[in-house]
C-alpha cells in the first residue's frame, strides 16, 4: 500500500505530540501543502493520490500560520512547531523525500546537483576543451518563471551563470570564463509536491575577454 494523505496525517498525530484534534491535523497538513482547507485539498485535481513518487515537498509556512490561528492556535510558536512536526511526519513515511521550508531552501538543496549536470554535459565539456584552462568555479543563479503553486504539469527553473577557470600562464590564452545556462525541470505531483528533477538544454560559451594583465 502506498503513502497517502491519511497515512502522513496518522504519523503527524505522533510527531506533533498528540496534542491536536485529528481534524486540526488534517487542516494543518492541507495548509502546509498549499490549501486553505482540508476540503479544498480533497476537491483538488492537482494532487497525485499517493506521495510515493515525491522527491521534494516545499511547505507553505505562511498559509500554515494563518490556518493555525484560524483553528484557535494563536501561540506564535504553534505554526513553527506544527511545520516541524509535518516535516518529521513526511520523513517517517518517506525517508528519501526532502521537505523544504521554502523555495530558496529547495534551490540550495539542488544547487550542487544542477552544477554537476552542467559540468558533466557535452556542451560544457566542448567549451572547456577549447581553452587552455582547467578547473571551474561555478556561480549559478536559479530563477523560477512562475510560483511553485501554479497549476501546471512541470515546474521549471532557469539556471544561468558562469564557470571561472584557472589559466596556465605558460599556455596561449583562449578564455577563462564560460557562460552557462540550463533548464531544471521537476514533474509536479501536487501543488507543492515535486517528482524527479531533470537538467536539460545546457548551453555553454566562452566569454570573449582577455586576462586582466593584458587589458592595459
Amino acid at each position: 500500500m502506498g503513502i497517502d494523505f491519511s497515512s502522513v496525517s496518522h504519523s503527524l498525530r505522533s510527531t506533533s505530540g498528540g496534542a491536536f484534534k485529528l481534524s486540526h491535523l488534517h487542516e494543518a497538513l492541507a495548509a502546509a501543502l498549499g490549501y486553505k482547507s482540508h476540503a479544498a485539498y480533497k476537491a483538488s485535481n492537482e494532487e497525485a493520490p499517493l506521495f510515493d513518487g515525491a522527491q521534494h515537498i516545499v511547505t507553505d509556512g505562511d498559509l500554515l500560520a494563518k490556518r493555525m490561528v484560524a483553528l484557535g492556535h494563536v501561540d506564535p510558536d504553534a505554526a513553527e512547531a506544527m511545520g516541524n512536526a509535518i516535516k518529521r511526519a513526511f520523513q517517517t513515511r518517506l525517508p528519501n523525500v526532502k521537505v523544504h521550508s521554502d523555495v530558496d531552501d529547495l534551490k540550495s538543496e539542488i544547487y550542487a546537483d544542477v552544477v554537476d549536470a552542467i559540468e558533466n554535459s557535452g556542451s560544457y565539456s566542448s567549451e572547456i576543451a577549447m581553452t587552455n584552462a582547467y578547473g571551474g568555479d561555478f556561480d549559478v543563479e536559479l530563477e523560477d518563471a512562475c510560483p511553485i503553486q501554479t497549476y501546471q504539469p512541470d515546474w521549471i527553473l532557469s539556471a544561468s551563470g558562469t564557470s571561472t577557470l584557472e589559466q596556465d600562464p605558460d599556455n596561449v590564452y583562449h578564455g577563462h570564463v564560460i557562460d552557462v545556462t540550463a533548464r531544471v525541470v521537476f514533474q509536479k505531483l501536487g501543488r507543492r509536491v515535486l517528482g524527479e528533477m531533470e537538467v536539460d538544454e545546457v548551453g555553454a560559451g566562452i566569454q570573449e575577454e582577455m586576462p586582466e594583465e593584458d587589458q592595459y
